[in-house]
């Protein structure tokens, strides 16, 4: 499996492969005739990127084994994926380590390329996960280069690919409308939600205050976690915030963004300032995934009214924590949380902001909704597991080979 995205990526892609490779571990770890090699560009790493995967490999798991690819991602991109150049992917690993017996590719059964594209390799069957395909659905909200260099690469990392994984309905009806792929070539698995985010009580009030201290997060408050850029729909989120703030619900709180900044963000923060909200509205920037639990646990309640998602990791976290969502009624978002949130028009900044005060004043108030919302949201969350999504990975596996 190609890991670079567990290394390079805090969010999304990158949260999905190694919740995903953590479970297959686990899951494995009593059949030795079970190994995965988990290989990674490993040029022009950051040093918490290196202090990372050191960690891994310093005491790795009986049925894991590593390979450094010699190049960074965005060289190993270029070569592949852009002049197209046909260096193998067993090759580029061999360069890495070229007196290693045998070499560090060597023996495979299948590859698995979780992050959309295929590099050229000598080994067949091959499984590519496609996780959304905004760059069809939404492509104003892309970054120009990389909608370009998706809308080349993904399709025809689709027609070359033996079987295609996707996170949701929604995305495998996308990818049979828009690219034509065969529906028996695609399977359909869902993201899951780790057993560490579930609804803290005092016995972990230390550990969330000191999460507190450490973000200095206020009292009350509203959360948003995700990468900052334009499909989150953060604009709306701050303008419906501004109608929030002048409700009784909402003069008492803050709102919370946690992410890293992503692509096209500058139109956030402006829009921040002009409406006078930086008291109001505090940016916290990527939070380590061992603090998202209790930072679930503290918010009042958690809004994500994205334009568009192939399924919505972090909304899901929030509902394993008992924390009311409010969400979007649109692409897979509609397909997993409905009738277990909130839901609001992310097109209507005025729908954003009823749906957050509507939630806030129910929560301030009687709790009638409340209180049905988070039955169903804890319900539905314990329906979605890494532990299932890695028994069906590896059903998959043992088809192919």
């Amino acid at each position: 499996m190609d890991y670079t995205a567990a290394i390079r990526q805090g969010a999304g892609v990158g949260r999905h492969t190694r919740s995903l490779v953590s479970a297959l571990l686990e899951i494995t770890k009593d059949k030795p005739e079970i190994e995965f090699s988990l290989f990674y560009a490993s040029g022009d790493l950051s040093g918490s990127q290196q202090a990372f995967i050191l960690g891994q490999r310093k005491q790795p798991p009986a049925n894991a084994r590593y390979a450094a690819l010699p190049f960074s991602e965005r060289d190993l991109t270029r070569l592949w994926q852009r002049l197209k150049i046909p260096l193998p992917l067993e090759a580029v690993a061999w360069l890495g380590n070229p007196f290693s017996y045998p070499a560090p590719l060597a023996g495979l059964d299948l590859l698995h390329f979780p992050d959309f594209t295929l590099p050229p390799h000598f080994k067949k069957p091959d499984i590519v996960t496609i996780h959304d395909l905004s760059f069809l659905i939404v492509p104003e909200n892309s970054e120009a280069g990389l909608r370009r260099y998706l809308a080349e690469a993904v399709p025809r990392t689709v027609k070359k690919a033996d079987k295609i994984i996707v996170v949701s309905e929604s995305i495998k009806q996308e990818l049979i409308e828009r690219l034509g792929t065969p529906p028996e070539k695609i399977e359909v698995i869902y993201n899951g939600v780790g057993p560490q985010f579930q609804p803290f009580g005092e016995a972990q009030r230390e550990e969330m205050e000191a999460v507190r201290d450490r973000h200095k997060l206020p009292e009350k408050f509203a959360l948003f976690v995700s990468t900052i850029e334009p499909r989150k729909n953060l604009v709306r989120l701050v303008e419906a915030w501004d109608k929030v703030r002048q409700t009784p619900a909402g003069k008492q709180r803050k709102l919370v963004l946690a992410g890293r900044r992503g692509w096209l963000y500058e139109p956030i923060f402006r829009r921040i300032s002009e409406l006078k909200l930086t008291e109001d509205i505090l940016w916290l920037d990527f939070v380590p995934d061992a603090d998202l639990p209790a930072l679930y646990n503290l918010a009042d309640i958690f809004v994500f009214p994205s334009l568009y998602e192939g399924f919505g990791i972090p909304p899901l976290e929030a509902l394993a924590c008992g924390t009311p969502v409010v969400t979007a009624n649109n692409s897979a978002l509609k397909e997993i949380f409905e009738g277990a949130a909130f839901m609001c028009d992310a097109g209507d900044t005025n729908s954003i902001a009823q749906a957050i005060i509507q939630t806030l004043e129910d929560l301030d108030g009687p709790q009638k909704l409340i209180q049905e919302y988070r039955t169903e949201g804890l319900a539905r969350a314990h329906r979605f597991s890494w532990e299932n999504a890695a028994r069906q990975t590896l059903e998959i596996y043992q088809k192919l080979r």
